[in-house]
């Protein structure tokens, strides 16, 4: 067993600004290695039911607060250096009490979940799997856990980088004895692509589904009452997981944040004043052009100034060394939007030797892992599952 160990390492950020030029107040965090393979998932919940925060990241799951490493499962490897975890997400599946493992694969039509063992059982072994649906598609690029209808229950959705595959929403459903399977309902029979996101487009009131060649929007009828209206109104090559959905400027329509996951470039999508059909315009604005595979994105707020960051940075060998970049510096970073300028300030979280340090993986998890009011960051990846510790100014 591979224990929890410390990067002797205190990195402070850096920073670019691109309004004034002038230096930000430097943030200083701690990185902390918890173990190195090929995983590129993660998630953070009580698994324990002790109060605190806990971390699972593929085979393993970390017990807070010493993150002491405990079995899970077995992957199953493939290619190169790939392990079958392309997401995994915590929530309670048979209604027992406790956090359970639902996961998804990327080459693999069935979707798992591991029901977590309870209390006074975790030395006893690997956690018993159950099947939650074989979806009949495989090339997944990540899954969500997301409640598109807002009832308050997530729905399980897969994104896939092969254009042919279905848009598929899978509604969870239990049974009274705890047994968990799912309900299929078809977005569109054909047209997905690399990159999800999850808001309201078009004003409607309606949670729409953004991805790389478009937009499907949200029948008046309700999620499920039918196929989605497709809209193809861009192109976002190699979108990220996820594609972020907000009103950056504050002109009360939502724009885009994404990047490209397999080479160089992170962005925003500014909508503007549709056209009198209804057909949304959008203009596009470089962020970032200094680093690549900018897989995933969070946006959340880490220097307590009550507004939140984006929060990206580089995935290691996304194509087991194939990208853009594949071989530049390991870097995650942040980026404060300046609301008066329009423009970004960047602060560097770490920085490394490619495969030397901490990357991005698939998911990126905010959290305040200690308590002590400072969100940290969690990331898996095939330079390890690292936990970046907020120690503040």
């Amino acid at each position: 067993m591979h224990h929890a160990h410390i990067i002797p390492l205190v990195l402070f950020l850096a920073f670019i600004t691109t309004s004034t030029g002038k230096a930000a107040t430097q943030h200083a965090w701690r990185v902390q290695q918890l173990h190195k393979d090929n995983n590129e998932g993660v998630a953070v919940g009580d698994i324990n039911g002790d109060g605190k925060l806990d971390i699972t990241s593929g085979e393993f799951w970390y017990q807070a607060p010493d993150f002491k490493q405990r079995p899970l499962r077995k992957i199953l490897p493939f290619g190169a250096d790939y392990m079958q975890n392309n997401s995994e997400h915590l929530y309670d599946m048979d209604g027992d009490g406790d956090l359970d493992v639902l996961s998804g694969a990327f080459t693999l039509k069935n979707v798992d979940w591991f029901e977590n063992p309870g209390e006074g059982n975790y030395a006893k072994g690997l956690w018993s799997v159950h099947q939650l649906v074989d979806t009949g598609t495989g090339y997944n690029e990540a899954t969500f856990l997301h409640d598109i209808d807002g009832d308050g229950t997530p729905e399980f959705i897969e994104n896939s980088w092969n254009p042919k595959n279905a848009m598929q929403i899978f509604r969870l459903v239990r049974a009274e004895d705890g047994s968990v399977s799912a309900s299929k309902h078809v977005v569109s029979k054909s047209g997905n692509g690399h990159g999800m996101g999850f808001g309201d487009l078009n004003g409607d009131g309606r949670q729409d589904i953004v991805f790389q060649s478009g937009w499907y929007e949200q029948p008046s009828s309700g999620p499920f009452s039918g196929t989605w209206e497709y809209h193809h109104d861009f192109d976002l090559p190699h979108a990220s997981c996820p594609i972020l959905i907000l009103d950056l400027n504050k002109d009360g329509r939502n724009d885009l944040i994404w990047s490209d996951g397999h080479s160089y470039g992170l962005y925003w999508q500014e909508q503007l004043t549709p056209q009198a059909d209804g057909t949304i315009i959008w203009r596009q604005h470089l962020i970032d052009k200094s680093f690549s595979q900018g897989h995933s994105l969070a946006w959340d707020d880490v220097d307590n100034d009550g507004h939140n960051e984006l929060i990206t940075g580089k995935r290691y060998y996304a194509h087991s060394g194939n990208d853009a970049g594949a071989h530049d510096d390991m870097t995650i970073q942040y980026y404060k939007w300046v609301t008066e300028t329009g423009t970004w300030t960047k602060h560097i979280i770490s920085t490394a030797p490619a495969g030397e340090g901490p990357g991005i993986g698939l998911q990126i998890r905010v959290h305040d892992l200690d308590g002590d009011g400072l969100k940290d960051i969690v990331v898996p990846g095939k330079s390890g599952t690292h936990i970046l510790w907020n120690e503040g100014k």
